[in-house]
């Protein structure tokens, strides 16, 4: 009877313990990533854009957040090209905050196309793009619904993330470069980007600039993997690569990038929906969710 009624204290322990913690709606989110695919290509010019941002505006909208629409302007091959970085904040009276970031424009070109002829063809960016936003779109719903205790949130939509020149990493991030150059407020105590985590066949290692600029944060993040059972993040230390974090961390935020670039449709026209999956939209999303309301 005695180890009854311990088995029944656990079992409720752990329910109350679990009941602190939203729950993230990976089947909605998936949503979000296949509402932005139907709305066509979404590279910087494009009609798709457009209605993305517009997509992204009217979501943010309906979860009551502050949005700023930071608009710029870059030279990219002598051509003028606007851009626009969507910032929404909730609870912006708290001092203690969290941003989160994600691209939502898609590349223009299909250049990781094996058939030459089909490089200047713009891609659909289901994974490369869509699945980024539609992890902080869900994120918005959730701490609109339930103020979380320690940290208000910011979620940022960089634009211009992916229209750089291989090798040539100043000609990449463009959005995030010039929000982090003209950041004025106080920075966050914690700033991840999420970038390609709707691969169906999830595999996320620890970024090397992540890691040795801030590996305290990278910790945490995995951690609460850990304890979710979530063995999709892999404890190893793999691939410094050039994502939006990056002009965070040139800046001065304590930043990293939660991406996994073992993708094969990257940058060719297979990046399309039926390559990503709900529940790796949930593992991410359910990972950030535990990381804004844990009481530590």
């Amino acid at each position: 009877m005695n180890k009854l009624i311990l088995l029944l204290f656990l079992m409720f322990v752990i329910s109350s313990c679990a009941d602190n913690y939203p729950t993230f709606d990976a089947d909605n989110a998936f949503e979000h990533l296949e509402n932005q695919c139907e709305l066509g290509v979404r590279y910087p010019g494009s009609d798709g854009i457009e209605l993305c941002r517009d997509y992204i505006i009217n979501e943010l909208t309906k979860c009551n957040a502050e949005i700023e629409l930071q608009k710029f302007t870059v030279v990219i091959d002598e051509e003028e090209i606007d851009g626009v970085n969507i910032i929404a904040s909730f609870y912006p009276q708290m001092s203690r905050r969290i941003l989160f970031g994600a691209h939502y424009d898609t590349r223009p070109w299909a250049d990781m196309e094996e058939e030459i002829s089909l490089h200047d063809t713009p891609i659909m960016g289901a994974n490369d793009a869509a699945s980024g936003v539609a992890v902080l779109l869900e994120l918005a719903k959730i701490v609109s619904a339930k103020q979380p205790q320690q940290f208000g949130i910011d979620l940022v939509f960089f634009d211009l993330e992916d229209m750089g020149a291989y090798g040539d990493n100043e000609t990449w991030c463009l959005g995030s470069s010039y929000f982090a150059d003209n950041y004025t407020k106080s920075k966050p105590e914690k700033s991840i980007v999420i970038d390609m985590i709707g691969d169906a066949d999830l595999s996320i290692n620890m970024e090397y600039t992540s890691y040795h600029n801030s590996p305290n944060l990278v910790k945490e993040v995995w951690e609460i993997a850990e304890q979710l059972g979530f063995n999709e993040f892999k404890s190893k230390i793999t691939n410094r690569i050039y994502d939006d974090h990056y002009p965070l961390i040139a800046a001065g935020f304590n930043a990293i990038d939660i991406i996994d670039f073992e993708y094969p449709p990257w940058h060719t026209l297979e990046d399309t929906p039926d390559k990503c999956s709900p529940k790796s939209l949930g593992i991410v999303g359910q990972i950030m969710v535990n990381l804004i309301y844990q009481e530590k």
